[in-house]
């Protein structure tokens, strides 16, 4: 594969990934906060995360489609490769979205005391 088709599939790549986050920040609109922005930053995680295509290699490709590809094609337990630090960045975004949640509800609180 060549340098300039890499890029041009990494751009097609990313340019359906903002489709596919756009599509579902409309759709997550009107769903309670406790919901919405969970479930924004793990469909965010779970597209934006790349991961090595190979050790061997130096190109990059989706983690979720790397693991998902390793785990199909690969006879050991090579899945987790790129599906734990996955898992990782997954929960990192649920904890993100959990301290969200937290600072807006206080903030909340904060101005409805204050009246």
């Amino acid at each position: 594969m060549t340098t300039k088709a890499y890029l041009w599939g990494w751009f097609a790549y990313l340019l359906g990934s903002v489709g596919v986050l756009f599509v579902l920040w409309y759709i997550t609109r009107p769903l309670r906060g406790w919901l919405r922005l969970p479930l924004r930053a793990l469909a965010a995680a779970l597209l934006l995360m790349p991961w090595p295509v190979s050790p061997n290699h130096q190109e990059w490709g989706p983690a979720w489609v790397v693991s998902l590809f390793d785990g199909l094609a690969r006879e050991d337990v090579s899945l987790w490769r790129a599906g734990g630090p996955l898992l990782v960045v997954l929960l990192l975004a649920l904890l993100l979205a959990g301290a969200e949640i937290w600072r807006q509800r206080r903030k909340q609180d904060y101005l409805q005391s204050e009246n």
